[in-house]
């Protein structure tokens, strides 16, 4: 493929991230509007939070097989439109019912996007250039996280949740426009599907120590993302807005390790760059944890967030230097698996209390780094 091509097929797949982190994010920052609209009460409010989970798992699982099968283009528009549909449908609904399923077809769209952007960054990039173009990938979606809670704080009150969705809908819309002139990498099988070859690889040993390394990566992201906020109120005191702001600098951590990681992958091993970042995340979560005062809990936050940066591009890498024959599947496999991790920690940490948040999320960091050395030591072997 030309070099201008290859650039075409990337800004697809940046664009496909951004617009992924964006239409995950309005969730959130359109529940308090909902919560209103509705009169929901708290229980209420978390049912449909939990609802866009599920929507994302079953996007995760769709995407690989129909990918291989039939390529890139026609399901990242369609994805696209849909993601677009249960934006638009979630923020003008007068029903609850509406809302809810608006919110499944969200995450639906939003799941198959998320992984067909990997998917695609992946298979256009060369060994060399996987891990950094991955890299950057991860940046377009911190990129689209954080566009959505900061217009809703910038903008003027007249300008209402359904003006800030309308507008991120018109650019999600555009982008369509681009996928339709760029050339796609071809499907990987012309005819039916190698159900066998897909069902041998979910059991090889590689793919299922990657994919577990994101289990718990995953998970460590999703307690993080939702308990922080809850475990420094609550366990250490903080008021709720500083609370919400340690669980923001968290995120400008990983935005910051993402363009660290675009720059120095190709540089340092991707076991070195793991296993430090891992180390950061655990020294971040030991900060708040032991030393509940404001600028240990916003370094902290920092730090954890700064050290997860570097799995999901690695770890997606690995997978996509591995199964070059049926990548989107085995990405497929990988995110459905780590979703997964995501979804059953988060209910642990119910299960056990508030005060087990901190226990399990070290334990996540020291899971993700054992899992990621014990398939290098496999593979070294095996070479």
């Amino acid at each position: 493929m030309k070099n201008s091509s290859h650039f075409k097929v990337l800004a697809s797949g940046f664009a496909g991230m951004l617009f992924f982190g964006a239409a995950f994010i309005a969730m959130g920052s359109v529940l308090p509007s909902l919560t209103a609209k509705f009169n929901l009460g708290t229980a209420e409010a978390s049912i449909l939070t939990g609802l866009l989970p599920f929507g994302v798992l079953a996007g995760s699982l769709l995407f690989g097989p129909i990918v291989d099968r039939f390529g890139y283009k026609s399901l990242l528009i369609v994805s696209t439109l849909v993601t677009v549909s249960g934006l638009m449908l979630m923020v003008l609904a007068d029903q609850l019912e509406v809302v809810r399923i608006a919110i499944l077809i969200m995450g639906t769209g939003g799941g198959i996007m998320n992984g067909e952007s990997n998917a695609l960054v992946s298979e256009i990039s060369d060994d060399k250039t996987r891990g950094t173009n991955l890299s950057i990938l991860g940046i377009f979606y911190c990129f689209g996280a954080i566009t959505i809670p900061l217009l809703f704080k910038v903008m003027p009150e007249s300008v209402t949740y359904v003006h800030i969705v309308g507008a991120i809908s018109i650019l999600m819309l555009l982008s369509v426009v681009y996928h339709l002139a760029v050339k796609f990498p071809e499907p990987k099988v012309k005819q039916g599907f190698p159900l066998a070859k897909a069902a041998q690889m979910a059991g090889n040993p590689t793919l299922l120590l990657l994919s577990f390394a994101l289990f718990f990566q995953s998970a460590l992201e999703g307690i993080s993302q939702n308990w922080i906020p809850t475990y420094l109120s609550g366990e250490n005191g903080f008021s709720q807005e500083n609370a919400m702001t340690a669980l923001s600098v968290m995120v400008v951590g990983l935005l910051a390790g993402r363009v660290l990681l675009s720059l120095i992958l190709d540089k340092i091993s991707n076991l070195s760059v793991l296993t430090a970042g891992m180390a950061f995340s655990a020294l971040g979560i030991t900060l708040f944890t032991l030393f509940p005062h404001m600028f240990t809990a916003l370094a902290g936050t920092f730090l954890l967030g700064f050290g997860f940066a570097s799995t999901f591009p690695i770890v997606l890498a690995a997978v996509g230097n591995k199964f070059k024959e049926l990548s989107a599947t085995a990405f497929s496999f990988a995110l459905v698996i780590a979703l997964l991790g995501n979804t059953l920690l988060n209910l642990l940490i119910g299960l056990f209390g508030l005060s087990s948040f901190p226990i399990i999320a070290v334990i996540c960091t020291f899971m993700v780094t054992l899992l990621f050395v014990i398939n290098h030591i496999k593979d070294k072997r095996a070479n």
